[in-house]
């Protein structure tokens, strides 16, 4: 039987995401096809109602609020997942959740190293100005992403393994439960983080503890999870596969070899860097083991299809990628700044999609918000994406400019990113400009003449200079943290003070 479409009949056709300014379109559509005999204007409306039906396609309406878990992965860069195109099985975990939910693909965050970054991701504000040695800390005035869901009924907690994001960092802000897990380990162990104590193992036994015994049932959830397995020290897991082959060289991975071979201006062969990357994807690959056994543990306790998880990292690594090797030093290319953001929430977002264009880290907690239907931070510096989220769309190129500074004392390493461009300079050097559409991995700078435009985005940078000087001015009102001698004797140990890794 032909298809016979009338206006009423548009009120209880089961059209997707119910979009209004859909209906009212089809509707005034087929008022208007007196023109037309009844045989074409039915295969033409026909055709367009299929077309508009895959345009618009979304997820089911979610009918409460959802859980949220962000599963942050320190020193993770995104070209090391499968999902984002790496020939190594490294991430079956992720690639299922991106799979079934939504993969960014070119999300970039605003610094090289933890703290201001994760600073950066859990505020929706560009990052404040964190010391070299430790003796910054979250300012007060900066609205963090578990104070808000707190606020806005959420129950909160955190846990870590990294001293980095330590509470007297003030990374505990708004949790009602904040975890720092290494802080149980003598400090011998502490010095080198090195052994099952730092591994995502233990960051997963805790939250589900949490879970059965802590957690109220009575509201949702926020999990905030920093796990760090893909940090040096680099290791293998008798509990995973493993890429990395029996080595002679003096470099093993642990912390003490990393830090002779820094001081000693050691010459890396191929087989010490091949080795070491080897052990990088060993630790990735175990570090997603861990996130399968957290999903497990959801859904035993039927919690997975309404938990918004977010795979997320705080930077990159760099493998000799421009002749150094580590993070936080005069690098904001994208293997430091390109890290992986996949989000997957079975009773509320689409499965398999992929968001092109360019995605600041701001972007990330205002994008989470709306997603869970919570108000907006009124200070953001970022904005949501929801809708690109839901209905497929790329980031449009106008407003997807991202601004990365490493954020040390002395910061002099500067970054603009466009989806086109990228503009990278240190003050007491010239410039460097290259273009991203013929060189996407920014190995070879622009030749063409390029004062006019290196300048125009030179004033960009400096404009983004001053707002986040003044904010950092409005924020500087909470004490400095001074580490003790335990605590500065590990954070030396782990490159954290005295040289360019963090």
């Amino acid at each position: 039987m032909p298809l016979e479409v009338t206006p009423s009949s548009l009120q209880s056709a089961p059209l997707p995401c119910t979009s209004p300014w859909l209906i009212a379109a089809l509707r005034k559509l087929v008022t208007r096809r007196e023109g037309l005999c009844r045989q074409r204007f039915t295969q033409a409306f026909a055709t367009i109602l299929v077309t508009l039906w895959g345009l618009t396609a979304c997820a089911p309406e979610p009918k409460t609020p959802p859980h949220v878990i962000i599963w942050m992965v320190d020193t993770l860069r995104a070209d090391h997942l499968h999902c984002y195109g790496y020939d190594r099985d490294t991430s079956p975990t992720i690639d299922s959740l991106a799979e079934g939910g939504v993969l960014f693909e070119n999300f970039h965050v605003h610094s090289n190293w933890t703290q201001p970054s994760v600073a950066s991701l859990l505020s929706g504000c560009y990052p404040p100005t964190f010391a070299q040695d430790f003796t910054s800390t979250v300012p007060d005035g900066l609205t963090m992403a578990a104070e808000w869901f707190r606020e806005n009924g959420y129950a909160t907690a955190g846990m870590t393994v990294t001293m980095a994001t330590a509470a007297r960092y003030g990374f505990d802000q708004g949790f009602r439960v904040y975890e720092q897990l290494d802080m149980r380990e003598d400090v011998r162990n502490r010095k080198h983080r090195e052994g099952p104590a730092f591994d995502a193992k233990r960051v997963v036994d805790a939250a589900v503890a949490w879970l059965d015994h802590r957690w109220p049932g009575d509201r949702p959830y926020f999990l905030y999870l920093h796990t760090v397995d893909p940090h040096a020290p680099y290791d293998s897991h008798e509990d995973t596969p493993s890429f990395s082959e029996p080595h002679d060289g003096p470099v093993t991975g642990s912390t003490e070899s990393l830090a002779e071979a820094r001081r000693t201006g050691y010459a890396y062969t191929e087989e010490d860097r091949r080795h070491l990357i080897d052990l990088y994807d060993d630790e990735v690959r175990y570090n997603d083991h861990e996130l399968g056994r957290l999903m497990e543990a959801l859904k035993e306790r039927a919690l997975a299809d309404n938990t918004l998880m977010v795979v997320v990292s705080d930077h990159g690594e760099e493998f000799w990628d421009r002749g150094d090797q580590g993070h936080g030093h005069d690098n904001l290319h994208g293997e430091l700044t390109h890290v992986p953001l996949v989000m997957n929430w079975p009773a509320g977002l689409p499965s398999d999609r992929r968001v092109t264009g360019l995605m600041r880290g701001i972007d990330m907690l205002p994008t989470l918000l709306d997603l869970c239907g919570l108000p907006p931070l009124p200070d953001a510096d970022g904005s949501s994406v929801a809708l690109a989220v839901r209905n497929g769309h790329g980031l449009k190129d106008t407003r997807s400019i991202v601004f990365a500074d490493r954020a040390k004392e002395p910061s002099d390493i500067r970054a603009l990113r466009t989806p086109t461009r990228l503009y990278h300079t240190q003050r007491t050097e010239e410039p460097q400009l290259f273009d991203l559409e013929i060189d996407s991995a920014s190995r070879v700078e622009r030749q063409q003449p390029h004062a006019t435009e290196s300048q125009a985005l030179g004033k960009r940078l400096d404009a983004w200079e001053q707002l986040r000087s003044r904010r950092s001015d409005e924020w500087r009102d909470r004490a400095t943290a001074i580490p003790d001698d335990d605590t500065r004797r590990a954070l030396e140990a782990l490159g954290y003070l005295g040289t360019n890794d963090n």
